[in-house]
């Protein structure tokens, strides 16, 4: 996870031909979407230049709300950038947009091309390095924190060492570096709420009294933030109270990432809305598919497996998943889908990658 995080198939007719006609509604006073409170703010004209500034912050508002419209609109922006800028701040904002629609490859291809220019660039390299995690290359990641660490940005060095720590089970070291920047008074809101989220991941991981606290302190920066939502979410569910994850999620914006862990939250509290929320997430999918998105595969493989008992599909999802996502979520995803599929040789390639980068898998299966 980092601060600037921010996915979307060519379908049958017959798929397309089963949808709703569309109604253009008649009555001016009728409320077709709620949008988030500052995105008529975010837009530009046609006619204007847009500034990389603007561009960033329409990107920090799909982050931060879900809202793919925004990224979207901020990538054909890019375009639009006097070429001064496109050569330099224009490369990081493409790769921001890439990572927002998971293609990683292309996102470190324009950042390795903005650190060819600028090798002392912070903000490139940390970025980079967060993407080599989700990708899997915890050696290629370890290169980029230990070049901040040294020489380049001390601050966001300590962050990515946590990043790193955290990737590799190491989580009472996590928590210390995440600290030990805390304590320094470092940076903007939100990167203080990136760092809050990635000490409580931490503090979760270890069974930790005061993990909840600091997930409260990330929200009480953004209440409205659905990467904070969505972790403590999964944290309340991990630690055996699904209830309170339904609580939680029941006032939070409507997102697909956020549905998923609705609909679970609710099966495994046998909450009274839990099927409809099954339903409901379950028309997403197909929706998404229908008008050619790809949905998180990793949220549909577990929508598959907990809520529909399906593991062999949620195999194939999570396996999927895994040629591109190696994070630590998506590996426990794949590992317990194998195990409820009956399919241990589907973790071959798993077990080879961990020992690659020398990473202990959480049951038992050594890396190196």
């Amino acid at each position: 996870m980092w601060v600037f995080t921010m996915g979307l198939a060519i379908v049958p007719a017959m798929v397309l031909a089963q949808r709703p006609p569309i109604e253009r509604p008649t009555n001016p006073d009728a409320v077709l979407e709620h949008l988030p409170s500052d995105y008529a703010s975010l837009q530009t004209t046609r006619a204007a230049v847009p500034t990389a500034t603007q561009i960033n912050r329409m990107m920090l508002a799909a982050a931060r709300t879900g809202d793919a419209r925004l990224a979207t609109r901020a990538e054909k922006l890019i375009d639009r950038l006097p070429p001064a800028v496109l050569r330099s701040e224009g490369r990081k904002l493409r790769a921001f947009a890439m990572q927002h629609r998971h293609d990683f490859t292309a996102a470190i291809a324009e950042l390795d091309t903005v650190i060819r220019g600028r090798p002392d660039d912070a903000e490139a390299r940390y970025a980079r390095a967060q993407i080599q995690l989700v990708r899997g290359r915890i050696d290629l990641a370890r290169k980029d924190c230990a070049a901040l660490a040294l020489s380049i940005d001390t601050s966001l060095g300590t962050l990515c060492l946590a990043s790193i720590a955290l990737r590799m089970g190491g989580e009472r070291q996590a928590l210390s570096l995440v600290d030990r920047w805390l304590q320094a008074g470092n940076a903007s809101a939100s990167y203080r709420r990136h760092v809050l989220v990635l000490g409580a991941e931490a503090a979760s991981r270890q069974g930790r009294t005061d993990a909840d606290a600091r997930f409260q302190q990330a929200l009480a920066l953004d209440v409205g933030d659905v990467r904070t939502i969505a972790a403590y979410a999964r944290h309340l569910r991990a630690s055996g109270r699904p209830a309170a994850a339904v609580d939680l999620l029941a006032r939070a914006p409507s997102t697909d990432i956020l549905l998923a862990q609705h609909a679970l939250a609710a099966h495994e509290a046998r909450d009274s809305g839990a099927a409809a929320l099954a339903a409901r997430l379950g028309r997403r999918y197909i929706d998404a598919r229908a008008a050619g998105a790809e949905p998180e595969l990793r949220d549909e493989a577990d929508y598959h497996l907990t809520l529909r008992n399906d593991a062999p599909k949620a195999l194939a999802l999570a396996l999927e998943n895994f040629k591109t996502q190696r994070d630590y979520e998506d590996v426990e995803l794949l590992q317990r889908v194998a195990k409820a599929a009956r399919r241990p040789d589907a973790l071959h390639e798993l077990q080879q990658w961990a020992r690659s980068q020398q990473l202990v898998l959480a049951n038992g299966a050594a890396g190196p």
